[in-house]
């Protein structure tokens, strides 16, 4: 497989499974697995580049050494092509990315009269794939004498800031507006509203960032 073509439409997919990795002589690398939608699986196949598999494999640290020495290993011992890396049976079950977004397109083939898709719905091109937003963790405030109520009122503020600060984190990889306000514990309105509040008062006073 020397180029894959896609259609235009982006679909973000915040969960893999990846089974069996199909190697060839190429830079592309067909994933055989499954994709999280609306928290069900469904078997999907994939197809992506070393790069792009070398970045999910980096964003996602313990699965990464695992996984690069068995591609590793293959690609010394590798003598035809196309050939397979079945990740279930070398480590024991599938490998499941879930804390990133992927980029995927559906791939066509192109031919003089046009295009015509790849495969069915069950088929993707990884385009790029991107960490997950980091969740801020709640300061802890040992209680005391002497407790400054201001200084507890600022930790607030910042929690919130950063919490919608996350939102934003969410909505700028193209997840959907509820999930954004989920992932980021601002599900409740009000919480919600206190937070864009506190996201505003930090943006018009640059000083009091920490």
């Amino acid at each position: 497989m020397n180029k894959v073509n896609t259609t235009t439409a982006t679909t973000p997919v915040q969960a893999i499974s990846i089974g069996q990795i199909i190697m060839d002589d190429s830079n592309y690398l067909t994933l055989w697995g499954q994709v999280q939608q609306q928290n069900q699986w469904y078997s999907c196949d994939f197809v992506t580049t070393y790069e792009v598999m070398n970045s999910m494999l980096r964003f996602t640290q313990d699965k990464h050494d695992a996984v690069q020495m068995t591609i590793v290993k293959k690609l010394e011992d590798m003598c035809r092509t196309p050939d397979i890396i079945d990740l279930e049976a070398e480590l024991g079950a599938a490998v499941v990315f879930d804390n990133l977004i992927f980029y995927v397109k559906k791939p066509n083939l192109r031919h003089e009269d046009g295009a015509e898709n790849y495969a069915d719905e069950a088929c993707y091109y990884i385009e790029r794939a991107v960490p997950l937003p980091v969740a801020p963790q709640l300061p802890v405030v040992t209680p005391g004498p002497g407790d400054d109520r201001n200084e507890k009122m600022d930790y607030c503020i910042q929690w919130l800031h950063d919490a919608y600060n996350l939102y934003l984190g969410f909505i700028e990889v193209e997840l959907g507006d509820g999930a954004a306000r989920i992932k980021a514990g601002l599900e409740n309105d009000h919480k919600f509203s206190m937070a864009y509040y506190a996201w505003q008062l930090y943006a018009s006073n640059p000083g009091n960032q920490r």
